[in-house]
């Protein structure tokens, strides 16, 4: 062999193992999230806006000012005079200024967490009625496969006597509804494929999709993002109220040039002014005080709604996690003894009535189905709990 031929497998070969490459919950995640920002225009809250300020210092347009007042009188005295005046912040008003630009920071952090959980919940959604639907579809293929072979024996029974007209009538009726059943969990199995592609862009599913439940909810609730994002919001109607407040009425810098001509010749004068507001603080007008009392009563009464809210889902999420793992626990007994009581129906089958023997057989499918249904439906609870916690993928 030459060494092209070497050179040309080995490369085909690392090209097979590169598409074999598990892909793990967070790489999804971040493909995901990338298709739905390009969605939502980067952000669901995304707004082409800027804050375009002055300056730093400035708190308006600087003005300019002309004065001419000639005299009337022929020993009197011409005033001419230019000045240039600067509004500027107070130090209490760029104090606020600074806490302002950190508040709007922390929005944008906020925004951000708030539009992952987003990405989080609607992939979680996806991928989690996918793996129902895959694991309900491949259990029933499975009991499809069973049914084809006991269908055989069943017929060689029912030929040759030994089973009677009621049982395989029963048989019959099994196995037509079985096809139906087959043909929806197919029907769901494609719709929830498409949901999951189209949210996370490809059909592969995580090695590992199971989420740890969130070590302590309580505190993890504490920081969800839609609370915050109605802390922000409180902060930011209070900073508006005192920015409202006439002590921060902004100082004003001026620089005079005055020119006097009289008889007895030009005086030119340069000077400085500066007019600081004398009033006191806490000068807010009443209906300054009646906005904000009205948007803080209605912000107060959504951050108790949406935290009860949160409190109920969580409240729900866990009811259904710790069921799901009691029933799982529960159903894995209960296919352990179905397997006994299968054998020790088969060593009763001369006395036995066949319809007894085939409904346990029947049912031991069944159940086995719905042990690995609750299986999915036990992670999917924890990773339920985990959105509801705010907690992002």
């Amino acid at each position: 062999m030459t060494h092209y031929s070497t050179f040309l497998i080995f490369f085909v070969l690392l090209l097979t193992s590169g598409n074999g490459i598990a892909k793990t919950l967070p790489d999804i995640y971040s493909e995901a999230r990338g298709r739905l920002t390009q969605r939502y225009q980067n952000n669901p809250d995304h707004v082409e806006r800027e804050a375009k300020a002055v300056s730093y210092w400035l708190q308006g347009p600087a003005s300019l000012q002309l004065i001419a007042l000639p005299s009337n009188t022929s020993n009197g005295e011409d005033e001419y005079e230019v000045g240039v005046f600067l509004p500027f912040r107070s130090p209490a008003g760029r104090a606020l200024d600074k806490q302002q630009t950190e508040l709007t920071e922390r929005f944008i952090k906020a925004r951000e967490k708030r539009f992952s959980l987003l990405a989080s919940g609607l992939l979680r959604e996806a991928l989690w009625r996918l793996k129902m639907a895959q694991t309900e579809f491949k259990g029933l293929e499975k009991k499809q496969q069973w049914i084809e072979s006991l269908d055989t024996t069943l017929q060689k029974q029912a030929n040759s006597g030994e089973l009677d007209r009621a049982t395989l009538l029963r048989w019959e009726q099994e196995k037509l509804s079985h096809q139906l059943t087959l043909s929806q969990a197919r029907i769901t199995l494609n719709n929830t494929q498409q949901r999951y592609r189209d949210i996370a862009g490809t059909q592969d599913l995580p090695d590992s999709p199971e989420e740890a439940v969130v070590a302590n909810i309580d505190s993890a609730i504490q920081t969800h993002p839609e609370l915050t994002l109605l802390l922000l919001s409180q902060q930011q109607l209070n900073m508006n109220y005192d920015l409202a407040d006439q002590s921060l009425s902004p100082w004003t810098l001026g620089i005079i040039a005055r020119q006097l001509k009289g008889p007895t010749g030009n005086d030119n004068l340069l000077g400085v002014s500066v007019n600081i507001p004398l009033t006191g603080g806490d000068t807010t007008s009443v209906n300054d005080y009646a906005l904000w009392r009205d948007a803080s009563n209605a912000l107060n009464g959504a951050l108790a709604t949406t935290y009860a809210r949160i409190q109920q889902q969580r409240s729900e999420a866990t009811a259904n996690f710790e069921y799901a793992k009691e029933a799982e626990k529960v159903l894995s007994k209960q296919v352990a003894l179905g397997k006994e009581i299968a054998t020790l129906y088969s060593k009763q089958a001369s006395s036995l009535p066949k319809v007894v023997w085939l409904e346990q057989l029947l049912a031991q499918q069944d159940t086995m189905l719905t042990l690995e249904k609750m299986k999915v439906r036990r992670a999917e609870a924890a990773s339920k709990l985990n959105q509801i916690a705010g907690v992002a993928l």
